[in-house]
């Protein structure tokens, strides 16, 4: 993974080259299936009607994908088959009608409330369908390249605010001998009273988290179901892939409100409790150039003799004896162990640690955020002394100065952000609380999937850049559970341009994006194209090698709404009405 130094000065480079952004007029070959049976399209409700309804119906995508074949798309006609194209060895696209038909389409495709109907693929072998009505089915799809009849392995009402709403994420996972299913669910409720008056909105997103368990994979049985709910709509929610949190990117913290298994404590809502956890830290310490002080409050009772603290060069530990572990881990940098001493008094724990060389820490322990600097005036002052250079009494004290100032209307109404900020959280299934959390202000541009085995990555706007972000399998308490992945660059740039936008998303390897405009057109955003003339930057002098090219494609088709897309390596998938469109981008080795 790049450093955030090394992602800056690619970005310095792409903008230095950016007077030879291209658009690009070559052709792509272009393949078009017809559908006989148009695809079906849910049509909001015009009495009951919100922001988080204009979400969900925003957010879907008819364009239905497998994780594990990027050879094939799959759609939702409007008799509601599930179809499908793929683009095999053949070199043509190859139509399957109906793999399965949800059951009574006729009466519940007339339901005014109803979202689209929603499909996933938690594995290579299962498939799970909302019907954006009232149930929800798990199938057994066997090898799905065979083009076999599904078959209904389970199937449950889901009653959550009288909808089943949308799926947003499923995924399955082995237990011991069990093997788990779980899916998450997306609905809108009206609210009156109290908790109207708490979420300052009549209606609210629920988010249904249902665990399913089975040991032979054929019988399945509810193990547990879960709701959050949260008073803004969400851009993004996912489970981890062992079930132990739901991840969400929104404008607001969402809370826990129900378990079938452990009893939520009403009495103490999650944004309570994440309030209390970062306003009382577990230690707080202060520094100098020379010195740190750490201060804990232990338990009533305890004594000198009760307490074990060691202190080496590079380590700190406090612990009570034949007891817990209060402070453990590496130093941020080395300390004089003979000049390091520890008070008691009465329950206030106060540690002295000289350090070798004058710096200022970032932190105490490596990796450990329970501690809270108290900035004391001799720190702020030196503080302010180190950046007195950047800062000056004039506006612009040297306008002829090779390093402009920042003019804040150089920003772009694409560039505000909701007074929130991004909130990116990630709740724990059993705790009921939040663990993790990350207030940005970035925006939240979208999500994509890059690999089967892992959620899906977001890409949010940092600067003109598009910084995208993997969720890892293994999230540790005092990591943040994201990992930086890949860089679309000047891609926020661009996209702050597009303002019919619907869809954006990008391919695996992350070599070309895409954004898809509610209607017609399509701009495919190549990265890293190489030019086969001399090319030099104007201002620098520099010789280009490769430049990002941007393709316009105009779509052939009416109805012209652009219902979906997915992007592939070599491929990239359109859904219209009334047909599937295959562009390839480049043939497959």
């Amino acid at each position: 993974m790049s450093s955030l130094v090394d992602l800056y000065v690619k970005r310095e480079l792409v903008n230095s080259n950016f007077d030879h952004y291209q658009l690009s007029l070559e052709s792509i070959p272009v393949y078009e299936t017809p559908l006989d049976k148009h695809i079906d399209v849910a049509k909001p409700s015009e009495n009951n009607f919100s922001s988080h309804h204009a979400k969900l119906f925003s957010i879907h995508n008819h364009v239905f994908t497998d994780p594990w074949d990027d050879s094939t798309i799959y759609f939702c006609d409007k008799e509601w088959n599930i179809g499908s194209i793929s683009f095999g060895k053949v070199g043509k696209p190859v139509n399957c009608d109906s793999h399965f038909q949800v059951p009574d389409a006729s009466n519940l495709r007339l339901k005014p409330s109803r979202f689209n109907v929603t499909l996933m693929f938690p594995s290579q072998t299962l498939a799970v369908i909302v019907n954006g009505a009232d149930t929800i089915y798990l199938l057994e799809t066997g090898e799905r390249h065979s083009l076999n009849k599904w078959k209904i392995l389970f199937k449950e009402s889901v009653h959550v605010a009288g909808q089943a709403g949308v799926l947003l994420d499923s995924v399955q996972w082995i237990d011991g001998e069990n093997r788990r299913l779980e899916c998450l669910l997306a609905s809108v409720e009206e609210v009156e009273g109290e908790v109207k008056e708490k979420h300052r909105s009549p209606w609210i997103t629920v988010l249904s988290w249902i665990t399913w368990i089975s040991v032979d994979g054929k019988q399945w049985n509810v193990e547990r179901t879960r709701s959050l709910e949260g008073s803004r709509p969400i851009d993004y929610a996912t489970l981890d892939r062992q079930g132990q949190a739901v991840n969400i990117v929104a404008a607001d913290v969402y809370r826990m409100t129900e378990d079938s298994v452990k009893p939520i404590d009403v009495g103490e809502s999650l944004e309570d409790t994440a309030g209390q956890d970062e306003s009382k830290s577990f230690y707080t310490w202060s520094q100098t150039e020379s010195d740190l002080s750490v201060h804990l409050t232990i338990p009533d009772g305890l004594t000198k003799a009760n307490l074990n603290i060691d202190i080496s060069g590079t380590r700190l530990e406090v612990s009570v004896k034949n007891g817990i572990e209060m402070v453990k881990g590496n130093l941020h940098a080395r300390v004089q162990v003979d000049a390091c001493t520890w008070t008691l008094d009465g329950r206030r724990l106060e540690i002295f640690l000289q350090k070798v060389e004058e710096s200022l820490w970032p932190t105490v322990i490596v990796g450990d955020s329970r501690g809270e600097l108290v900035m004391s005036p001799e720190l702020i002052d030196t503080i302010h002394a180190r950046l007195a250079h950047l800062t000056s009494e004039d506006w612009n004290p040297n306008p002829d100065g090779k390093e402009k100032p920042y003019n804040s209307q150089m920003l772009e109404e694409c560039d505000a952000l909701d007074e929130e900020g991004t909130i990116i959280m990630r709740i724990d299934g059993d705790l009921h609380q939040i663990t993790h959390k990350i207030i940005a202000n970035n925006q939240f541009l979208f999500s994509t999937i890059l690999t089967p085995d892992k959620a899906p990555a977001i890409c949010l706007r940092h600067d003109v850049d598009g910084f995208l972000w993997q969720l890892s399998n293994t999230v540790l308490p005092a990591q943040c559970p994201w990992e930086h992945v890949g860089v679309l660059n000047a891609f926020g740039y661009v996209l702050a341009s597009k303002q019919q936008k619907r869809f954006s998303s990008c391919s695996p390897d992350m070599s070309v994006a895409a954004i898809a405009d509610s209607q017609r057109h399509i701009y495919l955003y190549k990265q890293e194209v190489s030019v086969l003339t001399p090319l030099r930057n104007r201002k620098t002098g520099q010789q280009i090698k490769s430049v990002a090219k941007q393709q316009v494609l105009s779509l052939d088709a009416s109805p012209d709404v652009i219902l979906g897309i997915k992007l592939t390596n070599s491929k990239m998938f359109i859904a219209t009405e009334q047909k599937i469109l295959v562009y390839v981008m480049k043939t497959d080795e």
